[in-house]
C-alpha cells in the first residue's frame, strides 16, 4: 500500500484543479448576457434541468461501471467532461447545443463518485477519516479560489466572462492531465474486492465464468444494502441526507437566476457579488463543519430535534430570499442557508457512517445519492416542465418544501421523546 499521504496529495490537486471553475459564479450571467442572450426562464426551464436528469440516468451506470474498471478510468472521463462542458459554453449558441451541454456536465456530475471513492481503495481504512477530510478540504479550496478568482477578475475588469471561460477550461485541462498520472487502483468494493481465504480456494475451483462473477457482486452488493438499511437509525439520517440534499442542489442550482431576476426588477445597477459569495459560503460552510466534527452532542436522542429545527430555519430563510427585492438580502439568506446546511450534513455523513460497515459506505453513498437524484429529477419535471413557475414562486415551492421536511422530523422527534420518557 503506498503512502495515504502521498496518494491524499495526489487526489487533492485533482480535486482543486477540478473545482478551480471562475466562470461558474457567474454561469448565469454569461447565459442571459451576449452573446447567448437566453431568457433567465431559458436557463431555469429549459437548459438547466437537463443535467439533472441526466445525472440520475447515468448515477447508476456509472457506479458500477467505476468499480469495474477500478476509479481511475472514470476520474479521466470527469475531467474530459468538464472540459468539454466549458468549451460548449464558448462555441456553442442555441437551446438545443446547451441541452447537449448540460448532458454532458451530468456525465461529469455523476462521475463524482469516482472521486469520492478512489481514496478508499488506495489507503487503509484506519485512515478513511484524514483522506475523506483531505478530499472534502481540496473540494473546498478550489471552490474558494475560483470565487476569489472570479469576484476580482469582475470588480477590477480584469477579463471579461468569455475570458472566465477559458480560465476554467485550462483548469480542467490540467485536472485532466494529473487525473492521467494518478497511480492506479488494482482493487475495488465490489468486482475487484479482496475476498476471504475460504472465498479464494473457492474461486480458483470454480471455472471462471461472468455469471459467477456477477452473481458474487450481485452478493457482495445485498449484503452491504441489507447491513446499512435495515438500521433504522441509518435510514432516518439517510432519509435527511437525501431530501435535503435535493433542496440544496436545486436552491444552488437556480439562486443565480433568481439573483438575476431580483437585480432586473430592482433596476439596480450594483456589481454582482456572486463570486464574494461563493468564497464566503465555501469558507464559513468549512469552518462549520470542522466545528461540528468536534461538537460532543447526543444525536440519538436530539438528532430528530436538531434535523426539523434547523430545516424550518432553511424555511424561513428560503421564503425571505423569494420574497426580498434587495440582492444582498438574498446573498446573506443563502449564506446562512448554506451554513446550516453544510453544518447538519457533516452530522450526518457522520452518523451514517458510523453506523453501517466500512465495506459497505460507497454502496450507501451511491445509493443516497441516486435517492438525491431522484427526487432532484421529479420535483424538477413537475415544478419546471409541469408547471413552468417562474423563479420566485419556485423559491416559495422550495421553502416549503424544506417546512414539511421540518414538520416531519419535529414529529419524530416528539414520538421519540414520548418513548424515551415512558420506556
Amino acid at each position: 500500500m503506498e503512502s495515504y499521504l502521498k496518494i491524499s496529495v495526489l487526489l487533492c490537486i485533482y480535486g482543486i484543479f477540478k473545482e478551480f471553475r471562475p466562470s461558474e459564479p457567474y454561469l448565469v450571467p454569461i447565459m442571459t448576457e451576449p452573446p447567448l442572450n437566453f431568457t433567465a426562464a431559458q436557463v431555469s426551464q429549459e437548459i438547466f434541468p437537463v443535467s439533472t436528469y441526466s445525472s440520475f440516468i447515468f448515477l447508476v451506470m456509472v457506479f458500477l461501471i467505476t468499480d469495474f474498471m477500478r476509479y481511475k478510468v472514470i476520474i479521466i472521463l470527469q475531467a474530459i467532461c468538464a472540459t468539454i462542458t466549458y468549451l460548449m459554453i464558448i462555441l456553442c449558441r442555441g437551446v438545443f447545443l446547451m441541452q447537449v451541454m448540460q448532458v454532458v456536465y451530468g456525465l461529469y456530475m455523476a462521475s463524482e463518485v469516482a472521486y469520492y471513492t478512489y481514496i478508499y481503495a488506495k489507503v487503509e481504512r484506519a485512515h478513511y477519516q484524514e483522506v475523506t477530510s483531505f478530499t472534502r478540504s481540496a473540494y473546498l479550496l478550489g471552490r474558494c479560489l475560483s470565487g476569489v478568482a472570479s469576484q476580482l477578475a469582475v470588480n477590477y475588469n480584469l477579463t471579461t466572462y468569455e475570458g472566465l471561460l477559458w480560465i476554467t477550461v485550462g483548469s480542467e485541462v490540467l485536472a485532466l492531465i494529473w487525473a492521467i498520472l494518478l497511480p492506479s487502483v488494482d482493487k475495488s468494493m465490489y468486482f475487484h474486492r479482496d475476498t476471504s481465504p475460504e472465498q479464494k480456494s473457492t474461486s480458483e475451483n470454480e471455472p471462471d465464468n461472468k455469471s459467477n462473477k456477477c452473481s458474487l457482486v450481485a452478493n457482495f452488493l445485498w449484503t452491504d444494502f441489507k447491513s446499512g438499511f435495515t438500521n433504522a437509525y441509518v435510514v432516518k439520517w439517510a432519509l435527511w441526507w437525501s431530501l435535503a440534499t435535493c433542496g440544496y442542489y436545486l436552491v444552488t442550482s437556480y439562486v443565480q437566476v433568481l439573483w438575476k431576476v431580483i437585480i432586473t426588477e430592482s433596476g439596480s445597477d450594483t456589481v454582482q457579488y456572486n463570486g464574494a459569495v461563493e468564497t464566503i459560503y465555501t469558507i464559513l460552510g468549512a469552518c462549520a463543519s470542522i466545528i461540528m466534527g468536534r461538537v460532543t452532542l447526543n444525536w440519538q436522542f436530539l438528532g430528530e430535534f436538531i434535523l426539523g429545527v434547523c430545516s424550518l430555519l432553511m424555511t424561513f430563510l428560503l421564503m425571505t430570499m423569494s420574497m426580498t427585492m434587495n440582492v444582498f438580502v438574498a446573498y446573506i439568506t443563502f449564506i446562512a442557508l448554506t451554513i446550516i446546511y453544510q453544518t447538519m450534513i457533516t452530522v450526518a455523513y457522520s452518523e451514517v457512517a458510523k453506523n453501517v460497515n466500512r465495506d459497505s459506505h460507497g454502496l450507501i453513498f451511491g445509493v443516497t445519492t441516486f435517492a438525491v437524484y431522484l427526487f432532484q429529477s421529479i420535483f424538477t419535471y413537475i415544478a419546471l416542465q409541469v408547471y413552468q413557475l417562474e423563479i420566485r414562486v419556485q423559491f416559495e415551492v422550495y421553502a416549503l418544501y424544506y417546512g414539511v421536511l421540518g414538520v416531519i422530523f419535529m414529529v419524530m422527534a416528539f414520538v421519540s421523546c414520548k418513548a424515551h420518557l415512558f420506556s
